[in-house]
């Protein structure tokens, strides 16, 4: 556990770096500088449409390098569990945007952000990827010990 627990270190500081992006392009900019929103929305959807692949499929890498061992099982379970934080990640996206209208902000909001086309090639992307990832690095391990 300990060891699952230190492999999966560098996806979760990843996953708040994103979380502060967010926050800031989606709630922080548009509120207090707006002349700094526009080129803020434009890194952040260069993020979500092109950086999540790249981002994903490296992480998947290290990850499975500090794991130690291969075992698909495992990687599958890592990659899963990388999808469900970036739909939750890709979600705050919409519930930013509404605290920066000061509309309110209910659970069917959630569920909602969650369909939308942005969250889904985040989280579908770093899933793929991650899992590539993963399997290029064990691939690469094993031909090293052969």
């Amino acid at each position: 556990m300990k060891s699952f627990i230190k492999a999966y270190i560098p996806f979760m500081v990843y996953s708040l770096c994103v979380i502060f992006a967010y926050f800031i392009t989606f709630y922080l900019l548009p509120k207090y500088n707006e002349p700094l929103a526009y080129p803020g929305f434009l890194l952040i959807y260069l993020y979500i449409y092109c950086g999540s692949f790249f981002f994903g499929f490296f992480i998947g890498k290290i990850t499975l390098r500090r794991l130690g061992f291969f075992n698909f099982g495992i990687c599958f379970f890592l990659s899963v569990i990388s999808y469900v934080i970036m739909i939750f990640i890709g979600s705050l996206k919409e519930i930013f945007t509404y605290m920066y209208c000061d509309f309110p902000i209910n659970f069917p909001l959630f569920f909602d952000s969650v369909s939308d086309i942005d969250t889904l090639i985040l989280s579908i992307g770093t899933l793929i990827t991650f899992f590539i990832g993963e399997i290029t690095e064990q691939n690469k391990s094993s031909r090293v010990t052969m």
